[in-house]
């Protein structure tokens, strides 16, 4: 701002008087521009931030849309190549028979698929598993109302969840050492809860959901179809979904472009307790039993499926569907495996050269 001389307005009859009228008038002005100049720079930033979340999972979710085609194709073929192997893989009952066990590893792959994408990872599942279904069945086996013991394993899941959220987020422990130490320790609890025993029996209102059949199709497999319709809606098209591939692609970014990543990352690992409740009540309903060391190695598994589905271990990129052909295909080859009579030590060193 420049401003004239004050002698100017003295000598020429105005006064100070004048001096500071003309001072009070360029200020103002100062100051209309220096807010102008403020609102173009909020703006640009704005748009600085929205270009720096597009590039962080705009090329994911372009590759997503096409992402598990090649595995489908994969299937397919080895399906068709078992086929004219043993025509009894070939038959519908066979097809429900790899499906329904493949219902719980289903569901528990999809909460999995959030957690990696978001750059994470979770190796406290089955132990989170059998510790909330020995509780629980215990609870309802000592007359609480099935509904309501459920509902106690839910809540458990989903708080366990939380703490590894938490201690991820605030206390900064890297998700291997975090999921690790629960792991162990959860199966720990697990074990002196039961003390090694088999808990077996639950009423037959539960026990549908792993043994019932609907229209000719198992229970469990309609449960982890609808799982997986709802959990690539969630993925794909909600604002959730959104932040989980952005905190998986660029945490700093994602940061700075708004998105509340440490409440994100709690949820994340909270929905992914919440989801190994409903596969360990699919589970124990189907076996209609559980015990301590129930789930051992299960993360192995859904880890598995995952990265086979085409899911980045560094994070940022993920597929439901994708995940969901990498736990059928996984459930199919233990399949034919059975069929053709190979030993179980052999089908364990199988799997992991699929896995590699």
């Amino acid at each position: 701002v420049v401003l004239s001389d004050p002698t100017d307005y003295i000598t020429s009859g105005e006064g100070i008087e004048g001096y500071h009228a003309l001072f009070k008038n360029r200020f103002i002005k100062f100051k209309k521009i220096t807010k102008q100049r403020k609102i173009k720079i909020n703006t640009i930033n704005m748009r600085e931030k929205i270009k720096m979340v597009k590039n962080v999972i705009g090329h994911a979710d372009r590759k997503g849309i096409f992402q598990g085609m090649g595995l489908t194709i994969v299937v397919i073929v080895l399906a068709l190549i078992f086929s004219l192997i043993n025509p009894r893989f070939a038959t519908l009952s066979n097809f429900l028979t790899i499906l329904t066990p493949a219902s719980y590893y289903i569901i528990l792959a999809v909460g999995m698929t959030f957690v990696i994408t978001s750059a994470g990872i979770d190796l406290s599942v089955g132990s989170i598993l059998a510790l909330i279904t020995v509780i629980g069945f215990e609870l309802i086996k000592g007359g609480m109302h099935p509904l309501l013991g459920v509902l106690i394993m839910f809540f458990l899941g989903g708080f366990i969840g939380s703490i590894s959220g938490l201690l991820i987020t605030l206390v900064k422990i890297p998700p291997f050492i975090t999921t690790l130490g629960m792991m162990v320790s959860l199966r720990g609890l697990a074990l002196i809860h039961s003390a090694g025993k088999m808990h077996y029996g639950l009423p037959e209102s539960l026990t549908w959901f792993g043994q019932g059949i609907v229209f000719g199709v198992p229970v469990p497999v309609i449960i982890s179809l609808i799982f997986v319709i709802f959990g690539a809606w969630l993925f794909n098209k909600t604002k959730f979904g959104v932040h989980v591939k952005a905190i998986g692609g660029n945490r700093e970014a994602a940061r700075l472009a708004g998105v509340p990543v440490n409440f994100i990352e709690v949820m994340v690992y909270c929905f992914m307790g919440l989801i190994v409740a409903l596969g360990g009540l699919i589970m124990i309903a189907r076996i209609d039993s559980t015990q301590a060391t129930i789930g051992t190695t299960m993360e192995i598994h859904v880890i598995a499926a995952v990265i086979i589905g085409g899911t980045s271990l560094f994070g940022g990129r993920g597929s439901i569907y994708g995940t969901f052909v990498g736990a059928i295909l996984l459930s199919m080859m233990t399949n034919a495996l059975v069929i053709a009579g190979v030993d179980y030590f052999w089908q364990l060193f199988i799997m992991g050269l699929i896995v590699i």
